[in-house]
């Protein structure tokens, strides 16, 4: 996410998102209430014209304070409506419905009476997760090794790993050529480890070789291995790696991973209330006094507490100072529904609170 210009007095945020993660923040940031300024279309047509004639879509800047908001993962797109404040007299109507779709590379501007202290936080969080490589692509054939940084304005080719391999004829020759590459390539991935910042990487390419490479990991370098994902390609190279991201293996992997620790922490809630360790509280009374008393290792607050909720604010505040972690959960999955069956706010604790 690049923010382009941010006024908390007046209210005001200009923002351009650069992909689905993006999307996904702004859909938790704009809430009902709030004016949001951007690019739409509406339809002109020619009176002279038949009836048939179905106009031109024409480009128009508007404002709408808004009703409502849904998030299009399948066709990339975050879907503000509500009712049109601003815009062309001669092309709008003020006071009816429209909706701005925003898409990646789109600028929009947010306007808020007050800017919540976590919306800001989680601004601040899109706006840092875009500085950051999340995933590698290492595709995979016998004697060749793409390697590709999946960057949030494009792909980094950043290494590349050939070598003569012998052929399967002669076996022997070819295990102890294959273990070579291995290590060589295995090297090379320590190597751009050491320099990037990645948080998945997925192995890919067409035939055994993929799978060899990670059992190859899995003896050597376990800590790397345990961030991989094996999946097939048609081909090598970097044609291979274009596949992968065609497919939007890149974007699932990093959805998965983010519902996954959601989901992870959601379930250890269930899990320390089912065993009665006392280790987690739940409801707002109950997590209020484990904060008062320092016990909070981690807050979670679904997102649709955040917006019923007007002590939410204190509640992550509180958590911070306490140097615990506050997570917001998405309710769109099953975890932050299962955290609203319990109020929509809980915490796993660092000590039982009747030990105190």
């Amino acid at each position: 996410m690049k923010i382009l210009h941010r006024d908390y007095k007046e209210g005001r945020v200009k923002v351009m998102p650069e992909s689905l993660d993006d999307l996904w923040y702004l859909k938790g940031i704009i809430a009902e209430g709030d004016t949001v300024y951007g690019t739409s279309f509406r339809r002109i047509r020619d009176d002279e014209k038949l009836r048939a004639d179905k106009g031109v879509r024409v480009p128009v800047h508007i404002g709408i304070v808004v009703s409502r908001t849904e998030f299009a993962a399948y066709i990339t797109r975050l879907r503000v409506s509500g009712k049109i404040i601003e815009g062309p007299e001669d092309l709008i109507s003020y006071g009816t419905f429209h909706t701005i779709e925003i898409k990646p590379r789109d600028v929009v501007s947010i306007k808020k009476v007050r800017w919540q202290k976590w919306e800001a936080e989680r601004l601040k969080e899109a706006e840092k997760s875009a500085k950051t490589p999340i995933v590698l692509i290492l595709c995979i054939e016998d004697g060749e090794a793409e390697f590709a940084v999946v960057r949030r304005y494009g792909i980094d080719y950043v290494a590349r790993v050939t070598t003569t391999v012998s052929g399967k004829w002669v076996e022997k020759e070819h295990e102890t050529t294959m273990k070579e590459f291995f290590d060589t390539t295995a090297g090379k991935l320590v190597e751009v480890l050491k320099k990037e910042e990645i948080k998945f990487i997925i192995i890919c390419g067409p035939g055994f070789t993929k799978e060899n490479l990670f059992n190859f990991l899995k003896s050597r370098h376990p800590k790397i291995a345990g961030i991989c994902r094996v999946e097939g390609a048609g081909t090598g190279g970097r044609v291979g790696i274009q596949e992968i991201i065609k497919r939007g293996i890149v974007e699932k992997i990093v959805e998965e991973s983010r519902i996954s620790i959601e989901t992870m922490l959601v379930e250890r809630v269930f899990e320390e209330i089912g065993r009665g360790t006392m280790l987690a509280a739940y409801g707002m009374d109950d997590v209020r006094n484990a904060l008062e008393l320092g016990a909070v290792e981690k807050l979670l607050i679904s997102d649709r507490f955040l917006r019923k909720c007007s002590s939410a604010d204190k509640f992550i505040e509180k958590t911070r100072a306490m140097r615990g972690e506050p997570v917001i959960v998405s309710t769109e999955h099953e975890a932050g529904e299962r955290l609203e069956s319990i109020g929509g706010i809980a915490a796993i604790l660092r000590f039982r609170i009747s030990d105190v």
